[in-house]
């Protein structure tokens, strides 16, 4: 054991394979730079326009012509809490975790007959013959199941709109 080793015994550098981390996974990555090709680039507007209409998304307005002034609004998130939420802590809810979204809109000086109303999955349109607003959501919205209701002393449009889960499993 403790004899010096023979030339033969010992392996060479060149016998012996070092690795590196560099070394673990592709050799190479595919590139991900699209090709931009004079086919399949677009041509910029003309004008003083920065996009065209073309690039707006279906179902987006592109008219910005409204002079009827936007209402005042309050946008806020409601929990729907238990007691075994309160005490007990079973249904795993936490401070984030919201499941509706509620909108009071003011209009002062109109009738509930006269509002007209259009709510998506991630837009709010409410127009009177004085106000107009169009509300883009900050989060996905169940438009089918929400409901609205008119506060008469208030003057008030209050919208309940419950939230998209990704999950319906979770809380």
């Amino acid at each position: 054991m403790l004899k010096p080793q023979d030339d033969a015994d010992s392996d060479s550098d060149t016998d012996c394979v070092k690795y590196t981390p560099a070394d673990i996974g592709n050799s190479k990555p595919k590139s991900k730079i699209p090709d931009v090709t004079p086919t399949t680039v677009k041509k910029a507007p003309a004008g003083k326009d920065i996009w065209d209409a073309e690039f707006v998304p279906e179902g987006v307005s592109t008219d910005h012509e409204e002079t009827r002034p936007q209402p005042q609004y309050d946008m806020c998130f409601k929990q729907n809490v238990g007691t075994e939420d309160m005490f007990l802590g079973m249904s795993g809810k936490h401070p984030g975790s919201n499941d509706e979204l509620v909108i009071s809109i003011s209009l002062p000086n109109t009738k509930s007959s006269d509002i007209d109303l259009n709510v998506t999955d991630d837009r709010v349109d409410c127009w009177t013959a004085d106000y107009a607003l169009r509300l883009h959501l900050p989060k996905p919205v169940v438009s089918n199941q929400g409901s609205a209701q008119w506060v008469t002393d208030k003057e008030q449009l209050r919208l309940t709109l419950p939230l998209k889960k990704e999950f319906d499993y979770l809380p």
